[in-house]
């Protein structure tokens, strides 16, 4: 069970799960409409498919929703692997500002992120819609009790450390090197991204100081658990995931454009362009690791709904952030662009649904998938 928390390099473990759970055909718990009815907290009645009645069980749950563990381990078998990821809030704030420019009216009603880090109780409205993604949002997704969370989760990933993170947790998992491998998706163009001075650091931890606190105590247990591994260990793995990622790009990348057409608030989300004259199987391949949240939610959606599977309107309209994906089981009115043209592809416009939970059995020697 993966609980995807925002602007913390969570679709692109989305992706990562989603892959692994379709290449294994694997169960997954997936939302009615994208979200666990988020902002609300986590009920399993926003399961897709689910009844008290049939009493089942899910290999994956991975999207976003207010965590509340008595409610998942209703859906989820009691041997679940539990895991999550933070970011520094400081990086975090900024991303969430921008990104979510025009959603939150506190950000909106001031002129840029230093002017509402200067002075946010001039713009802040906490009852006004949206305003959770304002403050403290890592606090608003998890509680503050940081021992509780501890409890609920067996590991706790680190986006700034993502190469290290994706380490620990495959050898949690004991799954595959390239079933680690990601492409970054929803992600920034670095042309998008603010340098703050350290009064305005300092401003931003004040703003969110329950989540400076939540990332303090878990960065502690990040390096103590990287500490445990071995560092040289970590360097070693961390250079073979690094030189696999950059095989799979050559292969699959023709280029990464930097989302000057492909914006959402005052951010330019990163897309790709796909290699012409791949074979059929790397193809397919490719396609997968470029797939947004909503497109592989959807394709997802198809498979385990056969008969009541249907695209969503976002998915209609030609957009650049689209991955071609014909033959891979979506209805064709969501994805017009034939498959071998090298055609745009990248990260999905708004939040969705994503893979935010992995259950596996505790096996020493064979992948986790149940």
């Amino acid at each position: 069970m993966f609980l995807k928390t925002h602007k913390t390099a969570s679709s692109t473990i989305l992706n990562l799960l989603c892959r692994f759970g379709d290449k294994h055909n694997l169960t997954f718990a997936l939302p009615t409409n994208y979200r666990f009815g988020y902002p609300e907290f986590f009920s399993s009645r926003s399961i897709k498919g689910f009844s008290q009645q049939n009493g089942r069980l899910y290999n994956i749950m991975c999207h976003h929703m207010r965590f509340r563990r008595l409610e998942v381990q209703k859906v989820m078998p009691a041997d679940t692997f539990y895991f999550t990821i933070l970011r520094n809030p400081v990086t975090l704030a900024e991303s969430s500002y921008t990104y979510n420019t025009f959603l939150v009216p506190s950000f909106h009603r001031s002129a840029s992120f230093v002017n509402f880090i200067a002075n946010p109780w001039k713009y802040y409205q906490p009852k006004l819609q949206n305003s959770y993604l304002a403050r403290n949002l890592l606090w608003f997704d998890f509680g503050f009790d940081h021992n509780k969370i501890q409890q609920s989760f067996s590991l706790i990933l680190l986006a700034d450390y993502f190469d290290q993170s994706m380490v620990l947790l495959r050898d949690a998992l004991c799954w595959s090197l390239d079933d680690m491998i990601t492409f970054r998706l929803n992600s920034r163009s670095t042309v998008a991204r603010k340098h703050l001075s350290r009064a305005q650091e300092d401003q931003v931890k004040q703003w969110n100081a329950m989540d400076w606190y939540l990332y303090q105590h878990f960065n502690k247990t990040f390096w103590q658990r990287v500490e445990s591994f071995g560092k040289s260990r970590m360097d070693q793995e961390v250079a073979s995931l690094q030189a696999r990622r950059k095989e799979l790009e050559n292969l699959c990348i023709l280029q990464v454009r930097n989302g000057e057409q492909n914006k959402y608030g005052q951010a330019r989300i990163l897309g790709y362009d796909l290699n012409l004259n791949l074979s059929l199987p790397d193809k397919e391949r490719c396609l997968r690791m470029i797939l947004t949240e909503l497109q592989y939610t959807d394709l997802l959606d198809k498979k385990q709904f056969p008969r009541t599977g249907s695209v969503p309107k976002q998915l209609v309209a030609k957009r650049s952030w689209q991955a071609p994906i014909q033959g891979l089981g979506v209805n064709k009115r969501s994805h017009p662009i034939p498959a071998n043209t090298g055609r745009k592809a990248g990260n999905k416009p708004r939040a969705g649904r994503k893979p935010t939970a992995e259950h596996a059995h505790k096996h020493t020697h064979t992948p986790r998938t149940h």
